[in-house]
């Protein structure tokens, strides 16, 4: 009897602990209009999705960026039926975080704000909330079972997350969750054919909105790494028998360790935690986590952006202790962007029927889920190893991606996916380069494009105009260029 008792006032707390986040949580209705990267001047079929909002204080709205990425439409939903326009506050790629509001300020005024929090338990219970049928919430029962990393959805910089396990119908569009009553984080992924799920955790939710401004909050190392973990090679790099470390592989210009770090420094200890031969160190509360930890969120060792990272390195077999001044991620150091787009068209450039656009991950995922086995081999291989400039380098990867047929380009149709080597004889990192060749005013008649198949395209200046005229009523092109 004792025992029915219990549970029936567990099950009765945990309803009611439900119905107090009832007015907390409203359906997002999103239209979405993504760009067509192979035809750049097109977007495609307008798309509407389901998202969850959850209210904050100051008359805001918390959702997933992910989710809201080429939205031309978003209406927030009351539990009440009312719906509304709203409109974007600010936006955040690295965490997956977006703040919303609505122009009617009343809208909110028998909402109730969420706080969350910073702490949160490894292998406890938790409830994750979501809208059902008919405005009820939903609540659905899971498991913490860790903490790991991983760079989020459309993001670049490695953050943390909860893992979780459920045997429960997740969708990860921007849930609830509860550890005893108290929200501690946002369901951003889950895969039910494994039962398992991610959540941003409340700590990096705060330390997003604790940032007022619409600057970047989340600082990034600068670096990649690789493990050392054979003998051989810690004697050749001079790490001591009874010390560990990690090489410095690659470091981004205009980034943190830009100018700080050197390749095939080994790096030993990040603000006094010694780092293992595959980059971990031993977390007090989550266990064995990864370098970036440390330097990527605040919550426990307080670095962000501005802050001096100090890290213990190797260089020529000499230990040395320097700091690296923490910047966001450089983004102007990105040859070939992969991870988010800034929401932004593609860039392109229409001339005598040729098609230039810029080199993205983005354009080849255009080949479908298989893509990775259908593009080009070499376009591949720059997309997997160089997708950032190297010192000195500036611009992106410019291609030829196909070509509207005309009597001033015959000879030329079966060119595709091409990369452009030179614009007459000079590297060419830009489609400005290109655009600026075209319509210079020196006493040249003809441009030589050369592409690295050492094909050599050749358009002559004086005709180019009405080429174009031709090319754009012929195949209904509104503008020839985008950038």
């Amino acid at each position: 009897m004792k025992l029915t008792i219990l549970l029936f006032l567990s099950i009765t707390n945990l309803f009611s602990n439900t119905e107090n986040f009832k007015s907390s949580l409203l359906e997002i209705k999103i239209t979405t209009q993504t760009p067509n990267f192979i035809y750049p001047w097109q977007t495609k079929k307008p798309t509407t999705s389901d998202a969850i909002g959850i209210v904050i204080s100051e008359n805001r709205i918390l959702a997933l960026t992910s989710s809201l990425e080429y939205s031309t439409s978003i209406e927030i939903k009351k539990p009440n039926g009312t719906t509304v326009p709203a409109s974007t506050v600010k936006k955040d790629n690295e965490s997956n975080l977006t703040i919303l509001t609505v122009e009617d300020k009343s809208f909110f005024k028998d909402l109730k704000p969420v706080e969350f929090e910073t702490a949160f338990s490894l292998n406890s219970q938790i409830q994750i909330l979501q809208h059902g049928d008919s405005g009820s919430i939903q609540n659905s029962k899971a498991y913490t079972t860790g903490v790991d990393q991983e760079i989020y959805p459309i993001s670049y910089t490695r953050l943390p997350f909860i893992k979780i396990n459920s045997n429960e119908k997740l969708e990860g569009f921007g849930e609830l969750v509860l550890e005893k009553g108290k929200p501690i984080g946002i369901l951003y992924k889950f895969t039910s054919s494994k039962n398992f799920g991610k959540v941003i955790p409340g700590f990096l939710i705060n330390q997003f909105l604790k940032n007022k401004t619409n600057n970047p909050t989340f600082p990034f190392k600068g670096f990649k790494f690789k493990q050392l973990t054979d003998n051989a090679s810690r004697e050749f790099y001079g790490v001591p028998k009874n010390s560990e470390g990690v090489l410095i592989t690659e470091i981004l210009q205009n980034s943190s360790a830009s100018g700080k770090l050197k390749l095939n420094d080994v790096l030993t200890e990040v603000a006094g935690q010694k780092i293992d031969s595959n980059g971990y160190f031993n977390h007090p509360k989550f266990g064995k986590q990864l370098l970036s930890l440390i330097a990527h969120t605040e919550n426990e060792f307080g670095f962000k952006i501005g802050s001096s990272l100090p890290v213990k390195i190797i260089r020529d077999k000499k230990e040395m202790e320097i700091k690296l001044r923490l910047k966001s991620f450089p983004y102007q150091s990105v040859k070939i962007p992969y991870s988010n787009f800034h929401g932004e068209e593609p860039k392109y450039l229409i001339a005598s029927g040729f098609i230039f656009t810029e080199l993205s991950e983005f354009l080849l995922k255009e080949f479908g889920n298989n893509w990775r086995g259908r593009v080009d081999k070499k376009l591949l291989y720059l997309n997997d190893y160089h997708r950032y400039q190297k010192d000195g380098e500036k611009g992106r990867y410019i291609l030829l991606i196909q070509v509207f047929p005309d009597v001033a380009n015959n000879g030329y149709h079966s060119l595709s996916f091409d990369l452009v080597k030179s614009v007459n004889g000079k590297k060419s990192t830009s489609l400005v380069e290109i655009d600026s060749a075209l319509r210079s005013k020196d006493d040249s008649q003809f441009v030589d494009i050369e592409l690295e198949n050492s094909v050599n395209i050749v358009i002559d200046k004086l005709k180019l105009d009405e080429i174009d005229k031709r090319i754009r009523e012929k195949f209904g092109i509104e503008a020839l260029k985008n950038f």
